[in-house]
């Protein structure tokens, strides 16, 4: 009887121990799916954002953001020299000149890859330069100046337009037509390489380079915005004797 009783609750203590592991299992296997659920929700939803960012910027957008990171530029930097801009398109290959070198910018999925003409000793070269960007990083850097970038490819749509129109124009014409087309053209181009956008004071052009006054405050001369042949703007230069001469050169042309 004995023998029995202790076999039966042998079994029983068994029974209990093979139910507490199959539930043991059918908890961690309900664990482990519910993760593998949650991951891929997670990933969907960083995939979604991920795209959501980059629909907020067209080719173009890129394409400047790119040069400007290149320049070392603020897209208001740039704005105030766009009458000097020259702006194409080839595909997702990009180009801008302000009348001298060329530099592209390529669009690809994820990056954009610029070509320019880098220095060599002391003189330009010819597309040796090579850098690429992500499209994460130029949007996380010049995200906030998207309605500068905006109204800069506007004016270059609109130049391009209306290059188009006078070239139509000068063909449907006859010749003295074109040719007072085209001086009317140069006056304007002339007029506007001239005019500063202070005060429409005249830039101060020497040994080829555009020099263009930054004012502080107090409506001191802090800094200077140099264009030089090769297209490339850059912020150099302070209120030290080294820019006297400039500064005076300035004034002179400028009647201060």
């Amino acid at each position: 009887m004995k023998k029995r009783i202790i076999l039966t609750s042998t079994i029983l203590l068994a029974s209990l121990a093979l139910a507490g592991c199959g539930n043991n299992q059918s908890t961690s296997n309900s664990t482990q799916a519910e993760n593998s659920s949650l991951r891929a929700e997670n990933s969907s939803l960083k995939a979604k954002k991920s795209s959501e960012r980059q629909a907020k910027y067209s080719e173009q957008d890129y394409a400047l953001m790119a040069y400007l990171k290149l320049q070392g530029q603020t897209a208001n930097e740039l704005n105030r020299n766009k009458d000097n801009m020259n702006w194409s398109q080839d595909g997702n290959t990009y180009r801008i000149d302000f009348g001298a070198h060329t530099t592209s910018m390529t669009v690809t999925e994820d990056n954009v890859e610029v070509t320019y003409d880098d220095v060599q000793g002391d003189h330009m070269g010819q597309g040796n330069g090579h850098k690429t960007y992500s499209k994460q990083q130029l949007a996380k850097e010049f995200g906030n100046q998207k309605s500068v970038i905006e109204e800069i490819l506007s004016s270059a749509s609109q130049g391009q337009s209306s290059n188009g129109q006078t070239n139509n124009n000068q063909n449907n014409g006859n010749a003295q037509g074109q040719s007072a087309d085209q001086n009317t053209t140069n006056d304007s181009a002339a007029s506007s390489s001239n005019a500063d956008n202070n005060g429409g004071e005249k830039p101060l052009v020497k040994d080829g380079n555009t020099y263009r006054p930054k004012y502080d405050e107090n409506g001191q001369i802090a800094s200077w915005q140099v264009t030089g042949s090769d297209g490339i703007t850059r912020t150099m230069g302070d209120p030290s004797p080294n820019w006297q001469e400039i500064e005076n050169e300035y004034n002179a042309e400028n009647g201060k």
